[in-house]
């Protein structure tokens, strides 16, 4: 076969272990190949049963033209492993150290024998470190740099990344404009949407969360949005009222039913349980919508949260409770929000102040770990404005520096309802 070929098509080396097949190919093409799948074969034939599998690797050698850039490629993917990497070095130096200590000798036999063992070390190490850089195409080295900047976690970026390669080609992914589409493709159909018609009449809505994500003014966006006919409820104005439970907040409460007055919703408090659910039978006939405004707690306040659930024993359904965060809150601390707020048995999220981060991954990431749903967000401090339903189009727009169409977003995840 003619070289010309050989750089163009697949091309597979088999061996025992993935580093032999590595050090193979290396010993062929140096470091101008590229791998593009790794798999486990098992043998066939007479006594196949007994053999273990062998490891088969495909790869192409790249064209004289991509092979300094993949050279770049691979410097900057080991600066990306640096940390792995140095760890490793550290541990090879640390362990050299020790044979060197151990083997204090003149004897040139045992020299020989612990500069082999040196040896055999150092290979490993440095085929660990090709399989780290090679496995790797440039433009899933830039979208990883992307996604990271937009704050996606390691595992989302992971996952993706996973599917990016195992479904595209080659040549596909050295289009990094096919990269970035099928990114945001992915990205757009791990965001899942709440279903916001009615269950009951009245339909009963619980604002949950922590303190200061701004559920209060949340619930008099939501009243206003059920109040004045907008594309919102199908230009149909609702019967709502608002119950507060948040007696701890003076202002809150004062804000709540000022709010409540410019808008000609009536305002009723509750102090436990029992007031609550006379509350909702007053309001039972006639009434459209009933929003509840809650106190909120820290995650970390297990006890005030507990209690308060135990106010909330409501009827499950007949309400919808949503868990209300801001934009910007940390992964790690999304989840332990996520987590301590289970109890309340809520069906989506809210998520608040949208406007006030560049990033938004950090949201989408939790949400699909947790296989949770998005119902609203808000964008700023006007009511009724800066109040949205939540769609995969609002979110993906606000991904930093991804250069998609905003026709093909709109036509690809637009839901005409």
């Amino acid at each position: 076969m003619a070289l010309n070929q050989q750089i163009h098509e697949p091309l597979s080396e088999t061996a025992d272990t993935l580093e032999d097949c590595i050090k193979e190919i290396r010993r062929k093409y140096g470091l101008d190949f590229e791998i593009i799948q790794k798999t486990q074969v098992k043998p066939t034939g007479l006594f196949s049963a007994f053999k273990p599998p062998k490891w088969q690797v495909r790869y192409v050698v790249l064209p004289q033209e991509k092979r300094n850039s993949h050279m770049r490629s691979n410097f900057s993917s080991g600066a990306l492993t640096a940390g792995s990497n140095m760890n490793q070095i550290s541990k090879f130096q640390a362990e050299q150290q020790r044979i060197l200590e151990e083997n204090k000798t003149s004897s040139s036999a045992q020299m020989k024998a612990v500069f082999d063992e040196l040896k055999a070390m150092r290979e490993e190490f440095q085929a660990n470190t090709l399989i780290q850089q090679s496995e790797k195409h440039p433009n899933i080295i830039k979208i990883e740099n992307l996604l990271e900047k937009n704050e996606f976690t390691a595992s989302y970026i992971r996952k993706l990344t996973d599917t990016l390669r195992k479904e595209s080609t080659l040549e596909q992914l050295d289009n990094f404009e096919y990269v970035e589409k099928t990114t945001i493709d992915y990205i757009g159909d791990t965001i899942s949407v709440s279903d916001l018609r009615a269950r009951s009449k009245p339909e009963i809505i619980v604002l949950v969360g922590p303190t200061g994500v701004g559920k209060t003014t949340t619930v008099a966006k939501l009243a206003a949005n059920y109040v004045i006919p907008s594309d919102f409820n199908n230009h149909q104005s609702k019967e709502v009222r608002i119950i507060t439970i948040d007696q701890y907040r003076i202002a809150a409460k004062q804000q709540i039913e000022k709010y409540g007055q410019v808008m000609n919703v009536p305002v009723s408090a509750a102090n436990d349980a029992d007031e609550l659910h006379k509350i909702i039978k007053m309001y039972s006939s006639g009434v459209d919508v009933i929003l509840i405004d809650t106190i909120g707690y820290s995650p970390k306040d297990y006890e005030s949260i507990a209690k308060m659930r135990k106010v909330l024993n409501l009827n499950a359904s007949f309400t919808k409770i949503y868990l209300t965060v801001m934009a910007s809150t940390k992964a790690s601390d999304l989840r332990e929000i996520m987590r301590q707020y289970e109890i309340f048995g809520y069906s989506s999220l809210i998520i608040t102040k949208l406007d006030e981060t560049d990033c938004i991954g950090n949201v989408v990431s939790v949400l699909n770990e947790k296989n949770k749903s998005v119902a609203f967000y808000t964008t700023g401090q006007t009511v009724p404005r800066d109040f949205e339903k939540a769609s995969p189009v609002g979110l993906i727009k606000r991904l930093t520096d991804f250069h998609v169409d905003r026709e093909y977003i709109d036509s690809k995840f637009t839901v005409i309802e």
